[in-house]
């Protein structure tokens, strides 16, 4: 017989380190980092070569990149692509797994442009 806590996704039962992902826990994994999110933004309107990203995320370094794309590769969110003849080039795209982050990202993208109105017509301040 197992229990569970009220309001948590995981068996009581469990010790912390074999607890589950909860899908809020699940959902930061997939965007990680400052970078994920400019990432899966840049890949909205199709693939794209390396050369692109680099130039789309800003203050990132090639190496950075690469370990990003190949992170996303391996959580499923990103296809790559070689392109024949080109010279081992490759294009990234979002999966079908990557496509579904579209939302979120959009959400966090027009968060962004209300912050930045609210910034403009009067400093932050703390409202508590």
């Amino acid at each position: 017989m197992s229990t569970h806590l009220i309001g948590t996704d995981r068996p009581s039962f469990l010790e912390p380190t074999q607890r589950l992902a909860t899908p809020l826990e699940r959902t930061l994994q997939a965007l990680a980092g400052p970078y994920r999110p400019l990432v899966v933004w840049g890949l909205f309107w199709g693939a794209r070569p390396f050369s692109d990203l680099m130039r789309h995320v800003p203050e990132i370094s090639k190496k950075a990149l690469r370990r990003e794309l190949a992170d996303m590769e391996r959580l499923g969110l990103v296809c790559r692509e070689v392109r024949p003849g080109s010279n081992r080039r490759a294009e990234y795209s979002l999966s079908p797994l990557g496509q579904t982050l579209r939302p979120v990202v959009g959400a966090m993208y027009e968060w962004g442009l209300q912050r930045a109105r609210l910034e403009r017509r009067a400093p932050p301040q703390a409202s508590c």
